[in-house]
């Protein structure tokens, strides 16, 4: 009966030590099994994260930017007297008609005398030059250009001036309002 007890106990203490062992195996196994699905994941998350990024890079890229506001073009003219001599200018004016105007009674009240509008101009340079008998005015993007083109004008427009040189030259700029 001894050897029976202890055969069983003996017996008991192995398929408790195998019991033991391969729960101690597949608790292994489980937390391998754990570690691949969390690496899956990451690898999954990251993933996503990274195609969401790139994602939000071409949406940015593929809008236009917005505008922040609206440009307002503005006027100049030139109006000078045959009788005395006397140059009317406006520069800035929100339209031609307000340009030419402006440009005529700055004439007049120069004491300008038949005063005629020469040229008006926006959003760039208007220039006058001064030959031996007669006037010319031009415009370009700069004030150097725009006295320029009225020289070349002056010298070398149908009965061509001697002496051109330029008198008066200034720029209109568009004006930026924000909304």
């Amino acid at each position: 009966m001894k050897l029976k007890a202890l055969w069983i106990l003996g017996f008991l203490l192995v398929t408790g030590n195998n019991q033991a062992q391969m729960n101690n195996n597949q608790y292994h196994q489980h937390q391998q099994r754990i570690q691949n699905r969390n690496h899956v994941a990451e690898q999954n998350r990251q993933g996503y994260m990274a195609q969401q990024r790139q994602m939000q890079q071409e949406q940015m890229q593929q809008q236009s930017p917005q505008p922040t506001g609206w440009w307002e073009t503005t006027w100049g003219a030139l109006a000078p007297s045959p009788v005395g001599g006397v140059l009317g200018v406006a520069v800035g004016a929100s339209s031609k008609e307000e340009a030419e105007s402006r440009a005529l009674a700055d004439c007049k009240s120069k004491g300008g005398g038949a005063c005629e509008v020469l040229a008006t101009y926006f959003n760039q340079c208007g220039a006058m030059a001064l030959g031996a008998e007669r006037i010319f005015g031009a415009s370009a993007g700069t004030e150097k250009s725009a006295g320029e083109e009225a020289v070349r004008y002056c010298e070398q427009e149908e009965g061509a001036d001697a002496n051109c040189r330029v008198y008066y030259s200034a720029c209109t700029e568009p004006v930026f309002h924000k909304y």
